[in-house]
């Protein structure tokens, strides 16, 4: 499975590189910008069914799909599930009585299919970290659709622009930095660690300095 093969340390894109740039190395993939900017599982099953015969990435296209939405019509999204889990790791400190966390973060390596990828190629990494990225900015989105989240302390209001940017910040270095912070796992991590970054980059891109990386 491909989820068992990805074994070679991605190599994080330059900090320099612009959102534009980004976008433009999307829409040279065949399933393009209209399938990583979509939020929506059932439209991007459409997207993804209408393309997938031809790509000649179908294999690991695949094994992506499934690692996230399951087999059957999407129900849920175990990316964002998995995104939790490290969530929840954070905030319970690096206390690991038995290994425990440890053994769960290498669970959730393999499940988000970023264990072992070295033998991808450059067109094939960019669209692992492409579908992480999209599960970012899923995030992103659910984060600022709840009421509970933007709501201000007590939920007295509502949070500012800014605030709602900060908190979201704090929850993703929590995600994607922290938490292999704490277990020494950020070579393991590293990858989403990048696509943590971008979509961040993307969604808020004068924000990036409330990210503690």
């Amino acid at each position: 499975m491909w989820n068992e093969r990805f074994n070679k340390e991605f190599k994080e894109e330059s900090k320099k590189e612009t959102n534009e740039k980004s976008k433009n190395e999307l829409k040279k993939e065949l399933f393009g910008e209209e399938f990583y900017e979509e939020m929506e599982p059932e439209k991007r099953l459409e997207i993804f069914q209408k393309n997938i015969e031809s790509d000649n990435n179908k294999e690991l296209r695949e094994c992506l799909w499934t690692a996230r939405y399951g087999k059957r019509k999407p129900k849920k999204d175990l990316f964002i599930g998995y995104l939790m889990e490290m969530k929840y790791i954070s905030e319970s400190g690096s206390t690991d009585v038995g290994g425990a966390k440890r053994k769960q973060l290498c669970k959730i390596i393999n499940n988000l299919c970023i264990g072992n990828y070295e033998i991808l190629s450059e067109e094939q990494r960019g669209i692992l970290k492409n579908e992480l990225k999209n599960t970012f900015k899923k995030f992103i989105q659910v984060s600022r659709g709840g009421r509970g989240f933007t709501s201000a302390v007590f939920g007295l209001g509502q949070l500012s622009d800014e605030g709602i940017a900060k908190k979201i910040a704090e929850q993703i270095s929590n995600i994607a930095f922290l938490t292999p912070h704490m277990f020494r796992m950020d070579k393991e991590f590293k990858i989403l660690q990048a696509a943590a970054l971008e979509a961040y980059r993307e969604e808020y891109p004068h924000r990036e300095h409330f990210l503690k990386k």
